[in-house]
């Protein structure tokens, strides 16, 4: 399995949220792109995790990016990866998918919403979407949710 195309966003102040105000972010190495379906598959015939919802009409489409993932999919995802590639992985705070975001070094963005690991009173949050600032919460229902890899580059 091949390292996930990242890109390093550099630590320094950021632009985040609506109103918009300043936060500080630590360096990142964020993956291009969400998760594909030919990624996913790996990690199920590794695993024999359960598959997302519509997994046989996802895999006609193995570039496309994998949908219908719960957070613990997402966070089981990051642990085995971890743990196959030897470099530490996890899904990104809201913070971090924000700055690269707007940095522009995100492809793929559109409607499907991505798992962060923050978590908000309202509940964990994703982000993605036509409006780099709004937030949205977990529900029950993981249809058009995936997400991205992040590799820590400061020691968590």
């Amino acid at each position: 399995m091949l390292e996930p195309d990242a890109v390093v966003v550099p630590a320094g102040d950021a632009l985040l949220g609506e109103p918009l105000r300043t936060e500080h972010v630590n360096v990142f190495a964020i993956s291009r792109h969400p998760v594909s379906v030919s990624e996913y598959a790996v990690f199920l015939d590794d695993t024999k995790h359960a598959p997302p919802v519509n997994w046989a009409t996802q895999r006609r489409r193995p570039d496309g990016a994998v949908e219908g993932i719960t957070w613990a999919d997402a966070v089981t995802y990051c642990r085995w990866l971890t743990l196959r590639l030897g470099r530490t992985y996890r899904l990104p705070d809201e913070r971090e998918w924000e700055k690269a975001a707007r940095a522009g070094v995100l492809a793929a963005l559109d409607a499907r919403r991505e798992w962060t690991n923050t978590w908000a009173p309202s509940g964990r949050v994703l982000r993605g979407g036509p409006d780099l600032a709004t937030r949205a919460y977990a529900s029950d229902d993981p249809r058009g949710v995936g997400f991205r890899v992040v590799h820590s580059m400061t020691g968590r």
